[in-house]
């Protein structure tokens, strides 16, 4: 599996997924919400420097935002996937 890099991820999740960003001390928290606000999944990156996300993380991304395989969550961020694609796999999750 291969490794992300953290600034391409957080840039994803926002602009792509249309993730609330919402920043803390040490994590920006990325939540995803449907048309009526319900929160269909969340989860959140580092915010330091920039860095290469490994698969174990991508593996715990993953399951958080709801996206069932690594290879969906990498799909998502170097644009094999489009966002109607993703959304469709979250809410399948979410039913």
């Amino acid at each position: 599996m291969p490794s992300l890099d953290s600034d391409k991820v957080r840039q994803e999740l926002k602009n792509k997924l249309g993730c609330a960003e919402e920043t803390g001390k040490d994590h920006c928290r990325y939540v995803l919400k449907d048309e009526e606000g319900k929160i269909l999944s969340t989860t959140k990156v580092s915010l330091g420097a920039k860095h290469t996300i490994g698969p174990h993380l991508i593996s715990l991304m993953t399951r958080q935002i709801r996206l069932v395989t690594a290879a969906n969550f990498v799909g998502m961020v170097v644009c094999t996937k489009t966002r109607e694609d993703c959304l469709k796999i979250i809410r399948e999750q979410c039913s």
